[in-house]
């Protein structure tokens, strides 16, 4: 509501997750300060791709934007992303990048982690500082042109995660593309305990993979990583009693893996100090592993095996830069 874009040009629609907290008061609250300007719908099933269909459906608007309840947008949000929207009007989605902050020890540590490229891969919202603008995979908070749900269809609802993935690439089979400035900023929280932390990322790592399944395109070689890894360290572990080869290929990349590990933590003793090293590097190492197991169990539950693959030709831009999740 605290928008310097103008009033009369945009609308607000809370869609709650049938929250136990005092979200419904706090919504009410609002709707009294400001009459008429905020809807408030109930999302029975809980789950994002669900609420993301109300929104849309009760939505009036030329462009449709969510932002998550994870999340924090500065006053010229709307205004930026407007302006680059009508700068780039063959966009579908327009969008910009993320500062990931976090509260306490752990919410610091996590914070780090999922700023370097090496706890996120070469996802640009999360890791470029510079001031850079282009076509992109995918971007966080953006704005999406109405029409392009009318071409591809609504999110998954089959999917309790990860659903943007699916939609995103359904929108780039079409031939639809997204555009990233670095001129649209927000602020993403992360989770402030190492146990929600972990069961974020292995529901990640899950769900990627089950998102796959529902059609093409929706996985990039940074997809695969965790699950390699955790694979293929299964795999040598077990060989390694019966061959020195695989012993001594697992200690090699064992090796490999702590000296970069080493060297990404390295940054944060340089912003918080020595006691933060150890745990930087706890994070990093169970946000890949946490991410590979959940990809793995993925091919293991009935929410992958349910549904069937749709294959429908991919068509990408070739300019386009591959970014993560």
């Amino acid at each position: 509501m605290n928008q310097d874009f103008p009033q009369d040009q945009y609308e607000v629609i809370v869609v709650d997750g049938e929250s136990r907290d005092s979200t419904p008061q706090i919504v009410e609250e609002f709707q009294r300060l400001y009459p008429g300007r905020i809807r408030y719908l109930s999302n029975p099933r809980q789950t994002l791709a669900p609420g993301w269909n109300l929104g849309i459906q009760h939505s009036r608007g030329e462009y449709v934007i969510r932002v998550d309840g994870h999340s924090q947008i500065p006053r010229d949000f709307l205004s930026s992303t407007y302006r680059v929207a009508q700068r780039v009007p063959d966009a579908s989605c327009v969008g910009g990048v993320v500062e990931t902050k976090g509260t306490g020890f752990w919410g610091e540590v996590n914070a780090y982690v999922y700023s370097h490229p090496f706890g996120v891969g070469n996802s640009k919202f999360r890791t470029t500082k510079k001031k850079w603008e282009g076509y992109v995979d995918t971007v966080p908070y953006g704005a999406y042109k109405r029409e392009i749900f009318d071409r591809v269809g609504l999110f998954n609802e089959e999917l309790n995660r990860n659903e943007d993935l699916e939609m995103h690439a359904r929108i780039r089979r079409s031939g639809g593309s997204f555009f990233l400035s670095t001129t649209v900023r927000s602020t993403y929280f992360v989770r402030n305990t190492l146990s929600a932390f972990l069961k974020k990322s292995y529901s990640d790592g899950k769900w990627t993979i089950v998102a796959s399944k529902r059609g093409s395109g929706v996985l990039r070689w940074r997809h695969y990583i965790p699950l390699m890894v955790v694979l293929t360290s299964l795999l040598l572990g077990v060989a390694s009693f019966f061959s020195t080869v695989a012993l001594f290929t697992l200690l090699a990349l064992i090796i490999a893996y702590f000296s970069i590990l080493i060297g990404s933590s390295w940054g944060m003793i340089k912003k918080r100090g020595w006691k933060y090293f150890l745990p930087c590097m706890l994070s990093f190492f169970l946000l890949h592993f946490s991410r590979g197991f959940g990809s793995a169990a993925s091919y293991l539950s009935r929410h992958y095996w349910r549904g069937d693959r749709v294959h429908e030709e991919q068509r990408y831009d070739k300019n386009a830069t591959n970014i993560a999740r």
